[in-house]
């Protein structure tokens, strides 16, 4: 009897099968990661990088994902788990120059396809 238990819920627990990639992670992944250089590929850590999301207001972007939007950035971060349409904005910390580029960031089941975008500002 107790067998025969044991296969009734296997059999009903395996027609409600898990999705085949696993369980979701707990993590909060960057939607889209941003760097900025100049024309021959130096980091420019002090420039300003904002963006757009689906045409909303323009917002600054985190960097090195903490809550600084400015300062001495390696990358910048658009936030978490935001798919959507982007366009990321740089600017010279002098105002100078400007590089702008649109990225699209899409997701799965658990979450968005994170982007790396490079921006370079010119001479």
């Amino acid at each position: 009897m107790r067998i025969a238990s044991v296969l009734a819920v296997s059999t009903m627990l395996s027609a409600c099968a898990l999705p085949s990639e696993g369980f979701c992670t707990l993590e909060a992944r960057a939607s889209v990661q941003v760097s900025v250089v100049d024309a021959r590929g130096n980091p420019q850590r002090d420039a300003r990088v904002t963006f757009t999301l689906n045409g909303s207001p323009e917002q600054q972007a985190l960097c090195d994902g903490s809550q600084q939007t400015q300062g001495h950035c390696d990358t910048w971060v658009t936030g978490y788990e935001q798919p959507g349409e982007y366009i990321i904005t740089a600017t010279s910390a002098d105002g100078q120059r400007t590089a702008r580029q649109s990225v699209s960031v899409g997701e799965d089941e658990c979450h968005v396809q994170s982007q790396t975008v490079t921006l370079t500002l010119p001479d």
